[in-house]
């Protein structure tokens, strides 16, 4: 089936995929595929509920592209290999154009989902850095439109908290005045811990410094505890107390021992 065009995304800042005269954008469905993998699938199997439904429309069982990317082997630098055929190419963007020239026929024939159509939705990258151009073009009216396809999508990947979540970080966020402040830089369109296992790694660093904290403290304890509540400035003064000393009565037995001597010896009286 004919996907129809995605009229509301383009009148909002969305892109009409101009790269490589194809339908759909694969740059861009890369930048959309990485935010559906790393935050809405992560947050899916966070739920319980696993990989996405194939009814999902992010699902890759509906991802048009899918089985191209799969397909995809890097060797080295900026060579690339088809592993459909086994040519190679010298970049990327050439192996993209022989995917869609020579293996359209490799996407399942049920695949109906340009993921790059949905780059608005997820704020893809590339979408956030042509927003600017496209403000003056917002309307809430397109918007609202937007909002529902949103709400319908998310129900149709989601359900019970999952969905209430993920409609609030996409679909409630679709607003002009949302979209101004993406433009004015006072919000981050992926705040830390949007990723794979962002908001893990922040608690285990901060539990990590914490941690250290105590064992440092700890350490710093422990000389003083073991040597009767003396620091260890105490105890630097006490051996330079201690050496002082013992110099002084080595010098005051040098000092005896020399008159002793005198003393002792009378050298002998001559008589004429």
């Amino acid at each position: 089936l004919a996907r129809p065009p995605n009229k509301s995304a383009t009148m909002v800042g969305s892109s009409p995929h101009p790269d490589e005269n194809t339908p759909c954008s694969r740059p861009e469905s890369r930048e959309a595929r990485r935010i559906v993998q790393t935050h809405i699938v992560t947050l899916s199997e966070e739920a319980g509920h696993g990989e996405l439904a194939p009814s999902c429309p992010l699902s890759p069982h509906n991802d048009v592209l899918a089985a191209h990317e799969a397909a995809k082997r890097r060797l080295s630098g900026a060579v690339w290999k088809c592993g459909l055929c086994g040519k190679q190419f010298r970049s990327e963007r050439h192996l993209d154009l022989h995917m869609h020239r020579k293996h359209a026929d490799a996407s399942p024939a049920g695949a109906t989902s340009c993921l790059a159509d949905e780059c608005d939705l997820l704020r893809c990258p590339s979408w956030v850095k042509r927003l600017g151009d496209a403000a003056a073009a917002c309307t809430e009216g397109a918007l609202a439109v937007r909002r529902e396809h949103c709400a319908a999508l998310m129900h149709s990947c989601a359900f019970g908290p999952l969905f209430a979540q993920l409609e609030h970080e996409y679909c409630a966020n679709l607003t002009c005045s949302y979209r101004q402040q993406l433009i004015a830089g006072h919000i981050d369109a992926h705040p830390p811990g949007h990723t794979r296992g962002g908001l893990g790694l922040l608690a285990f660093g901060v539990l990590g410094v914490a941690a250290a904290a105590v064992v440092c403290c700890a350490c710093l304890g422990i000389p003083e505890a073991q040597n009767g509540g003396r620091t260890p400035t105490h105890q630097s003064k006490e051996r330079s107390d201690s050496a002082r000393a013992f110099r002084a009565a080595e010098s005051g037995s040098v000092v005896r021992q020399t008159a002793t001597r005198q003393r002792l010896y009378q050298p002998p009286r001559h008589t004429d």
